[in-house]
């Protein structure tokens, strides 16, 4: 019997409509690049086994010549064997129904709340990801040649290409199927680099500086699917203190990888990852519900989720230490 994870509140179809305008109208998505980079695959159960592919199944040069009489050429497939578990994510910002009546002229404080509690979750799952993906624990990172920061000197265009040669050595696919995923601070990095500048004038003449180098104009030139940077950032510091903000993608690294195409991208699609969505009773990424709390006379809104971020293929990612000199 499915479990009904929605008895104690009301899903509000409505709330969640002004929760994705809002969205497209300041553009909210932009910062976010954990959904690109793992896309969602939506699933009905919450936890269970996922075949993973094996880099054995890969590159291996084999014998296909048949002789008459004997059998084909033949070898294994195999798949390795990954688990995951959603977990429930979730925020819930109570709406004093005094404080909702007296200022409904001025505000609508449940799709005010709608969108406090939707952008929390958010912000919660672009961190998952991060943390999921510039992981040193699941990829070996790389070394660059040169501090990215150092850009007087750096030559991020060839700690790129090393990375490229590796991937598309493992993976059987072009350069131009892979992503290039940076924090902000790299991106500026790589753009006020003097080697790109060099590059770049060499290569369309009308760019004279650094602030004419544009993300698809480097995406061009290094023949990659996309550039996606992660501008995202949160508030380190406790309640109350002074603001501290940290980037939600760590400064110090950055990575080529395989991704899936999208969240309609078949489960055995070879990519990086992707980010599991339990669908039960959840009919939004992010879901916007409401319930009563009589103690407090409020209208509870609640944003809420369960995921779970799986790294399917290590060997699909390339990660680079874009701070540490080999």
């Amino acid at each position: 019997m499915p479990i009904d994870l929605a008895s104690a509140a009301t899903y509000r179809p409505e709330l969640a409509g002004a929760v994705r305008e809002y969205r497209s109208e300041y553009a909210i998505n932009d910062q976010f690049i954990g959904q690109r980079v793992l896309p969602v695959w939506e699933s009905l159960i919450a936890e269970a086994g996922f075949p993973l592919m094996s880099k054995e199944n890969f590159r291996k040069l084999v014998e296909t010549a048949r002789t008459a009489g004997t059998g084909f050429s033949r070898s294994g497939w195999t798949w390795d064997k990954g688990t995951f578990d959603c977990v429930e994510n979730a925020h819930e910002i109570p709406v004093d129904q005094k404080e909702a009546a007296k200022y409904a002229a001025v505000i609508d404080y449940l799709e005010e709340s709608a969108i406090g509690a939707d952008f929390i979750v958010a912000l919660a799952s672009e961190k998952r990801v991060a943390d999921a993906v510039m992981n040193t624990s699941t990829f070996t990172a790389t070394n660059v040649a040169v501090d990215w920061d150092t850009v007087a000197t750096s030559t991020p265009l060839a700690d790129i290409d090393a990375g490229a040669n590796v991937l598309e050595d493992q993976l059987a696919v072009g350069r131009n199927q892979l992503s290039l995923v940076l924090p902000r601070t790299k991106w500026q990095a790589l753009r006020n680099s003097a080697e790109v500048l060099t590059r770049m004038q060499a290569w369309n003449s009308g760019i004279t500086g650094p602030e004419a180098i544009r993300q698809n104009v480097v995406q061009q030139y290094l023949d990659v699917k996309e550039i996606l940077i992660g501008r995202s950032s949160y508030d380190s510091a406790d309640e109350g203190q002074t603001q501290s903000f940290s980037q939600m993608w760590p400064s110090r690294y950055g990575m080529l990888a395989l991704l899936a195409p999208g969240p309609k991208a078949p489960r055995q699609t070879l990519c990086l990852g992707r980010q599991i969505r339990w669908t039960e009773a959840m009919p939004d990424t992010i879901t916007i519900e409401t319930y009563l709390d009589p103690a407090i006379d409020s209208e509870v809104v609640r944003a809420r989720q369960f995921t779970d971020e799986l790294v399917q293929a290590p060997f699909a990612g390339y990660l680079m230490d874009l701070d540490a000199a080999s």
